[in-house]
């Protein structure tokens, strides 16, 4: 069930109306509760907290419902080590962004009864090649993340990971907590949760390519486009064909990625990029493109959360 009739459902539990919900919450009229518990409002973090508290009920309650699924089926454990090279995944899930005109970070948005953030790992859940996923969280959405898991049966999760000032700054942070876990030559997906339509194709050939070279990074080919330079003043035409637009996910040996910090550490470089590739680039590696699905759109703005619901609907 949805967050909205979790809160329904815990109400009438209760025999609490709308309006004595409304007037615990310190809402004016129950119009506000109504909206929450059909889903035209979404929830956020704070809001959730205060509605298990006045519900007397818990955020995972709310968020996973009345799932017959134990807490122990997400086991936050060391990966299995035992049977050679692994592939993880870390999913970035620690920003919050303004421009979706809602008053939650994309990834926790609900499209279709199923929070964005669940259809990104899911897409690594059912990938036979992935090992472990990690989710650099937002602080505070750590105990709904795990609800998700739950109810989702994202039996992959190991581990959640607190969120940094900057998407590289939380790619650090995970790169940091799991790298003993793992052996130099082992596989670290990086996946921004804002683009959830990952699919299994653009993994698999990620991880092939990063086998063979060391490093793999998902871009869109910009060629239906022509291209225009107007810096300067002037207006110079730029071929279409040799121009790329990085997407995510990026695939890459844990060997190179502790290099690339441990580079960017010796020259004493600010870590101003917006992803490893990028930093990558400024330090003078190399960069391996592969071309990324059509639809692995970025879910950024207002707009976006209406392509990407036709999309799932499609």
């Amino acid at each position: 069930m949805s967050v909205g009739a979790n809160i329904r459902k815990r109400r009438f539990e209760l025999k609490m109306s709308q309006q004595e919900l409304a007037d615990a919450m310190g809402y004016k009229t129950r119009s506000t509760i109504a909206k929450i518990e059909s889903g035209e409002n979404d929830v956020s973090q704070k809001k959730l907290q205060r509605l298990a508290t006045v519900l007397d009920t818990t955020v995972e309650a709310l968020v996973a419902g009345s799932s017959p699924i134990e807490d122990d089926v997400v086991t936050l454990v060391p990966p299995d080590t035992t049977d050679g090279r692994r592939n993880a995944v870390i999913i970035l899930a620690g920003g919050k962004s303004g421009r979706n005109k809602q008053n939650i970070p994309s990834q926790f948005i609900s499209i279709h009864d199923k929070p964005m953030i669940v259809y990104c790992m899911e897409a690594y859940q059912v990938h036979p090649a992935i090992d472990d996923i990690y989710v650099v969280c937002l602080k505070g959405w750590e105990d709904i993340v795990k609800a998700y898991a739950r109810q989702y049966r994202l039996t992959k999760l190991r581990g959640l990971i607190p969120g940094g000032s900057s998407g590289i700054m939380s790619l650090k942070n995970g790169v940091d907590c799991i790298r003993k876990r793992y052996a130099p030559e082992d596989t670290i997906i990086i996946q921004e949760a804002t683009r959830p339509l990952v699919n299994p194709e653009t993994i698999s050939r990620l991880l092939q390519v990063c086998a063979e070279k060391g490093s793999a990074t998902t871009c869109h080919m910009m060629n239906d486009y022509v291209q225009f330079n107007v810096s300067g003043g002037h207006t110079q035409y730029v071929d279409r064909d040799s121009i790329v637009a990085l997407q995510s996910p990026e695939a890459h040996r844990l060997s190179l990625i502790l290099d690339v910090f441990e580079h960017a550490k010796a020259q004493r470089h600010a870590l101003t990029e917006s992803c490893c590739t990028m930093l990558m680039y400024n330090l003078g590696y190399p960069i391996n493109f592969i071309e990324g699905g059509f639809n692995n759109i970025k879910i950024v703005r207002e707009e976006d959360l209406t392509v990407f619901s036709a999309l799932v609907r499609k």
